[in-house]
């Protein structure tokens, strides 16, 4: 296992060697039991007649190997609820997975992974801030139907391409969400802004400054809703020359205000006369509403919202693109959720060799 996380970041091997310390603190008593029953007398040890074909089959059910086999699986579904954004539903599937899979078990098997991962969720919370709050999963029993699982709640970023800005209805958006994604409560959406995208080409040696403050003008906005970035690069900084083909955002807040900006940007006679010279327009100007909405799922649906999302532009009137707003900041360059699953999947380490 130390070789396994040579490669590892020193918080995440100092947290998984204070893990294996807890546990190895809290099993000492039955690995003790286990190698005095190896070593003891005959009459210590169950006889033949003792056993039987059921607790073969539950030895070999119950084994270390197959908590391996089952925990590859597990971590599957961790990871795609991970997806959401929220650590505690992933947290909570991943618990679910493994109870369920052990129900067979018995009450011991299923009392020592609660406690385990209890353990797990205080050493880890130093890397995952918040993990030790999670409420313990509710799970399936094994026999009859399973429980409805504990409902997530993932925030999205929605950008809706309008071609009528004051044809667009937040209602109607809310509702078009939730015949996509077919969630029972209603979720909550705000318009965050409106921006209005357009592409000009300016006059030669054009500085930064100078084209934004004569586009905030000639669009009747203030100086600093407005972007300008030379086309097909980053937006530069003030007193930097532009090429004359740029993308400009301006943003507003309502969607009144929106319709007469993307009016007055598509003509360029009073930015030509601000500027001083010839401008014309390469791509017409385009409204996108931004809007965050707030869904609350079952776990193991959160990754799909996005998807679901996209797929209701049509009922609404628009291009819809979504992505996931997530809460915990980025820890690596492969992000919070990669790192969350990598940090999880030291945990079942953990939980391997407690049993």
């Amino acid at each position: 296992m130390d070789d396994l996380l040579v490669g590892c970041p020193a918080s995440l091997r100092s947290a998984f060697t204070s893990s294996m310390q807890s546990a190895t603190a809290a099993y000492s008593s039955q690995l003790a039991n286990c190698a005095s029953s190896e070593s003891g007398s005959e009459s210590e040890k169950p006889s033949v007649s003792e056993s039987s074909s059921d607790s073969n089959d539950q030895a070999s059910t119950c084994s270390s190997s197959e908590l391996q086999k089952r925990s590859t699986g597990c971590i599957q579904k961790m990871t795609a609820a991970a997806a959401g954004g929220d650590t505690c539903g992933a947290w909570q599937t991943y618990e679910c997975c493994l109870k369920e899979a052990f129900s067979s078990c018995g009450s011991d098997m299923q009392s020592q992974i609660s406690t385990m991962m209890s353990t797990m969720k205080t050493q880890y919370n130093t890397i995952l801030p918040g993990l030790a709050n999670c409420a313990s999963a509710t799970c399936s029993s094994g026999s009859g139907p399973s429980p409805t699982p504990a409902e997530v709640e993932t925030t999205l970023m929605a950008s809706i391409e309008l071609s009528d800005p004051l044809a667009f209805s937040l209602e109607k958006y809310v509702e078009a969400v939730k015949k996509a994604t077919g969630v029972a409560q209603l979720p909550e959406a705000v318009v965050k802004a409106f921006e209005i995208i357009v592409k000009y080409m300016l006059p030669d040696a054009t500085d930064i400054a100078t084209a934004r403050a004569a586009i905030a003008k000639a669009n009747g906005v203030a100086e600093d809703r407005v972007q300008v970035a030379q086309s097909g690069s980053r937006r530069l900084g003030a007193g930097r020359r532009l090429a004359s083909n740029v993308d400009v955002t301006i943003t507003v807040t309502d969607k009144e205000k929106a319709v007469a900006v993307q009016t007055s940007a598509a003509n360029t006679t009073a930015l030509g006369s601000e500027l001083g010279g010839a401008v014309s327009v390469t791509k017409a100007p385009v409204t996108t509403a931004k809007v965050e909405t707030k869904v609350k799922s079952a776990p193991s649906a959160a990754s799909q919202l996005a998807s679901q999302i996209e797929s209701a532009g049509s009922d609404v009137g628009g291009t819809i693109k979504a992505e996931v707003q997530t809460a915990a900041p980025q820890t690596s360059s492969n992000g919070a959720s990669s790192h969350f699953s990598f940090v999880l999947a030291a945990a079942v380490v953990c939980v391997r060799a407690a049993f």
